[in-house]
């Protein structure tokens, strides 16, 4: 059981484990939290000392004590050997300061603001340790799922999931713009999977706040991910009116790869059929409501996206709606969207589209009679049939009737 050896980090009381990550101006570590580096230091000279207890009485000593030590022994050889609890964990990142006079002020203004902000202990943002603008260091804590850039497939082809769990991080966002923050870095790699499914925002690096006095960027310089940033913002030099659509832009790339399970999506052409998620997945009608998002945000000119991940948040959930309360959603040609109630995944289709189906009638004394016509859909996922009358769904839709799911009175 030999100590860590001696690391940068390890000067901060951590023990690194790993190293997760680096940017221009930092480098993140996985470590070992101070708290559990000193139990473990105590249960190494505890082991020692019982093991030089029983050395000194010599040979039949040490044999006749093995047996009421080793319990012992093993006891703390477990505990400190022991994987360790997320909440002993933490991600760790120090700053590289360069030499040069400006650069130095912006990566320390760029710390100072990116800890002032975690110091809020905002929900929805990953939780701060501690932090130093001295030591030029801060820690958070350990996210074990890592980010959405290593989970790109958790919500690919699924508008219902991926929706819910994008909820989370809008209203994250909604609550820093509604203060004037404008985050600015917002893609895969900087947002976190929580162990509720919730999305949690991290790397306030580039973090841009309103009362920060003189701007940490100059003037020729770009700041935001080239992949993910609005058009009108890639000038080749520094945005000097940052304006929260700037996220808001960020957030509808985001979901667009939730969605996707892809990680780029070139410029503005989620309508493009090789981009467009209606076509990429057909058989999920929902995927008309991704796009509805992506057409308010991911757009070519400023006064084309929603202003505030506020306005995107009223957005989300009314579409929601549709889904979670089971309010009519209509297709293109305002037709009633028909959820199958076997399967939950895919949608009714009408199966005799030119015609109806028709079945003998019958009276009270078992006489046909006229026959009964009907319209027969079939789900496009499991393929169950269902009959409904002849005027539905068309008057449905008209009526604003609400299609009925198993569990919900009619």
């Amino acid at each position: 059981m030999a100590e860590d050896s001696m690391t940068p980090t390890k000067l901060l009381g951590y023990d690194t484990l790993g190293k997760l990550g680096e940017g221009g101006q930092s480098e993140v570590y996985k470590v070992r939290r101070p708290e559990r580096v000193k139990e473990r230091h105590e249960l190494m000279k505890e082991f020692s000392g019982l093991l030089l207890e029983v050395g000194a009485k010599g040979i039949a000593g040490a044999v006749a004590s093995i047996p009421s030590r080793f319990g012992k022994l093993a006891e703390l050889a477990f505990e400190y050997s022991r994987p360790d609890k997320v909440s002993e964990l933490g991600a760790l990142k120090l700053f590289k300061i360069p030499n040069e006079k400006r650069e130095a002020e912006q990566a320390l203004g760029r710390l100072k603001n990116e800890i002032s902000v975690l110091q809020q202990g905002r929900s929805g943002l990953v939780k701060l340790i501690e932090g130093s603008e001295k030591e030029q260091f801060l820690v958070t804590e350990f996210m074990p799922d890592g980010s959405l850039e290593r989970h790109l497939g958790r919500h690919k082809g699924n508008a219902d999931a991926a929706l819910k769990a994008f909820r989370s991080l809008v209203e994250t966002v909604a609550s820093l713009h509604k203060d004037k923050i404008v985050h600015r870095d917002i893609k895969p790699g900087n947002v976190f999977l929580a162990e509720d499914g919730n999305l949690v925002l991290g790397d306030f690096g580039i973090v841009y706040l309103p009362d920060q006095g003189e701007r940490l960027t100059m003037t020729q310089e770009r700041v935001g991910p080239r992949d993910f940033m609005p058009q009108w913002a890639d000038l080749g030099e520094r945005l000097e009116n940052v304006q929260p659509n700037f996220d808001v832009y960020m957030l509808g790339k985001l979901l667009w790869c939730m969605v996707s399970g892809r990680m780029k999506l070139p410029r503005e052409y989620h309508t493009k059929a090789a981009y467009d998620v209606t076509a990429l997945f057909p058989n999920d009608l929902n995927m008309r409501l991704i796009n509805q998002i992506l057409g308010k945000c991911v757009v070519e000119e400023p006064e084309q996206c929603l202003k505030s991940a506020g306005e995107l948040l009223t957005l989300v959930d009314e579409l929601l709606a549709y889904l979670d309360r089971g309010l009519p959603m209509l297709d293109e040609k305002g037709k009633l969207v028909l959820p199958c109630r076997v399967c939950g995944r895919g949608y009714y289709q009408e199966h005799y589209p030119s015609g109806y189906f028709m079945l003998p009638g019958y009276d009270a004394r078992n006489v046909q009679t006229n026959p009964i016509r009907l319209r027969v859909f079939v789900c496009n996922v499991c393929t169950h049939y269902e009959f409904f009358a002849p005027s539905y769904p068309n008057e449905a839709a008209q009526k604003v009737w609400k299609p009925w799911v198993p569990g919900r009175p009619l």
